[in-house]
């Protein structure tokens, strides 16, 4: 990413945020917006009702807008002169500096992770600061650590190394992402002051980052979004510790697991728009990317560097921006190679990045954490910059219909059995990737654990093949002495037009069409509808005949819809030409 471009984006953002009298802060999950008066002075909670909600945590969003909005200017100040810009981050910092307490919970929290965190930022980075401020900053990181120091001892204090947290009986209680960033706050805080609790606050977060890289060995995974959260923390702590601890925790084998997850899910044409897969969101959440940029600067990757180049700068948090402003543009890029690829929770086939390739990716995860769904086998498929056949995508705190939209029974695309979806993720992950040829690739994964024992399944097993930039072929084989009934809910994107005809149905949009069919489920009109509680996806409701002994899909891009044959007593089929089977 060249400078200028860079320096041109928080220019405009910076512009943007001058004139406002009011942080906007967008509580997308809820559906409501709210204009909090500046310089803000302290965590207020807006008493707007929150079906189902007791306390809602609003000063998360309250705080990833600050985050956003004292940055711009902040860098606009010290990139450009701006005096304007220089003024009014003193007066949001000075107002911060004065907040009575940091945090909405009584844990180490987001909002306290954050707030360290620019205070920290500005304190570090931007020697223009009035001294009165700093010294008003270094009183704010010492409040924090005497109010939040006793919360982290009782929540992560008896862990002095990553042997403790992993002889737990259940260690990922203690790897969430909330009290893992509210800790890094705390520590950014001490680490500011040389607080005698640093060293020790150091020492805890090795622990439990050191413990989640090893979990990660069996299967650990918050999705991109959150581990991405996870790793955009690290990255700034990273910075303040010796080099040989940093080294030793960048060193472990699963330090890259997350940049495998962001290239491998990203869509063909918008590296940076992953697949919703689970809890993910690409536009609210792109931390991930954050973090990738922050420690580009230490360690730098051919792969990394061909994923910072291909992300959008508008899609960029400021402290993304600001860290890849100092990065020399013409460090080596390297295209990772398209193909099978396994993102540590999800699959992915693809035949390559660009707008014209296809990607499917499908949800394969043993995690035990609860922003992993219970969606094993779910699928989506990308192509020119989105995911045309989609899935919610994220999981709505509101009971009410949104709710069940995104977490019950028609959330996902894997088979719904005598009207069960799938109620648990298997202890171990079975899946078998393989290239087949040259234009052909399969992913294969065991479903059986996925759903409950009462449903006394044989076997459900889900194959799926990528062929060339245009097809997409799924083989169900769900065996069991009782199965009466196999349903399906194909999701399609929010902002996608739908077709039926000649028992295929057709997702729309003015550079591209996907065509979904099956040989053993019946599909006209009625079987599209919009569900309750989506947010503008159309879906595809279809049941399958439970005898066949293989249910096929087929998910083609072209103008016309594929021409389809069943073979071999149902074991195979032939598409547009090309023959897929079961054993």
């Amino acid at each position: 990413m060249h400078r200028e471009h860079i320096e041109t984006e928080i220019r405009r953002r910076a512009g943007g945020y001058k004139p406002q009298t009011h942080l906007i802060a967008d509580y997308y999950r809820v559906r409501r917006k709210i204009a909090y008066p500046l310089p803000i002075r302290e965590i207020t909670l807006p008493g707007l009702p929150i079906p189902g909600i007791q306390a809602y945590p609003w000063s998360i969003w309250m705080t990833w807008s600050l985050e956003e909005r004292i940055l711009c200017l902040g860098w606009a100040a010290s990139w450009f002169d701006d005096e304007r810009a220089r003024r009014l981050a003193v007066a949001d910092l000075d107002a911060l500096a004065e907040w009575p307490c940091y945090r909405q919970l009584p844990i180490p929290d987001l909002s306290s992770g954050h707030a360290m965190r620019i205070l920290w930022h500005a304190h570090t980075r931007w020697d223009w600061l009035p001294l009165r401020l700093r010294r008003k900053i270094e009183r704010a990181f010492l409040r924090h650590v005497e109010d939040t120091l006793p919360l982290s001892d009782a929540r992560h204090g008896e862990f002095e190394s990553k042997d403790d947290v992993l002889a737990l009986d259940e260690p990922h209680f203690a790897l969430h992402n909330i009290p893992f960033i509210g800790t890094v706050g705390l520590a950014l805080a001490a680490n500011g002051i040389s607080h005698p609790s640093a060293d020790a606050l150091n020492r805890r977060l090795e622990a439990i980052l050191g413990a989640i890289l090893d979990l990660r060995e069996t299967g650990h995974s918050e999705g991109v979004g959150y581990d991405g959260y996870i790793l955009d923390f690290a990255a700034d702590w990273l910075g303040t510790i010796s080099p040989g601890r940093g080294a030793a925790l960048m060193d472990h084998p699963r330090f890259g697991d997350v940049l495998d997850e962001s290239i491998a899910l990203g869509a063909p044409g918008d590296v940076a728009n992953v697949a919703r897969l689970s809890d993910v969101e690409p536009l609210e959440m792109p931390f991930h990317v954050s973090g990738h940029a922050k420690l580009f600067r230490y360690r730098t990757s051919p792969r990394t560097g061909w994923y910072l180049k291909h992300c959008g700068l508008r899609r960029l948090r400021a402290d993304a921006l600001a860290a890849l402003h100092g990065v020399d543009d013409d460090r080596q890029c390297e295209p990772p190679g398209a193909g099978a690829m396994d993102a540590h929770y999800a699959v992915v086939l693809r035949s390559g990045w660009e707008p014209d390739d296809l990607a499917v990716a499908m949800a394969a995860s043993n995690s035990r954490m609860g922003h992993i769904h219970n969606d094993n086998g779910s699928i989506v498929i990308g192509a020119r910059g989105r995911w045309p056949l989609s899935d919610p995508g994220y999981q709505q705190y509101m009971k009410k219909r949104e709710r069940e939209f995104t977490l019950g029974l028609t959330a996902h695309n894997a088979p719904v059995i005598n009207g069960t979806a799938q109620t648990a993720k298997p202890p171990e992950r079975r899946v078998v990737l393989r290239q087949c040829n040259g234009t052909t690739r399969m992913a294969e994964l065991d479903l059986t654990a996925c759903y409950p024992g009462a449903l006394a399944l044989d076997r459900a097993v889900r194959t799926l093949w990528l062929s060339g930039r245009d097809l997409v072929v799924l083989a169900d084989r769900v065996r069991g002495a009782s199965i009466e009934s196999i349903d399906y809910h194909w999701h399609g994107h929010p902002d996608a037009a739908w077709w039926v005809q000649d028992n295929t149905a057709r997702v729309y949009a003015p550079d591209l069409t996907l065509w979904i069919g099956s040989p053993h489920a019946r599909i006209t009109d009625e079987n599209v509808d919009r569900l309750p509680g989506s947010r503008g996806h159309l879906t595809l409701s279809a049941s399958a005949d439970p005898s066949a002994p293989c249910v096929w899909w087929v998910f083609a891009m072209g103008d016309t819809p594929p021409a389809v044959t069943l073979q071999e007593r149902g074991c195979g089929i032939r598409v547009n030409g090309r023959d897929f089977e079961i054993s």
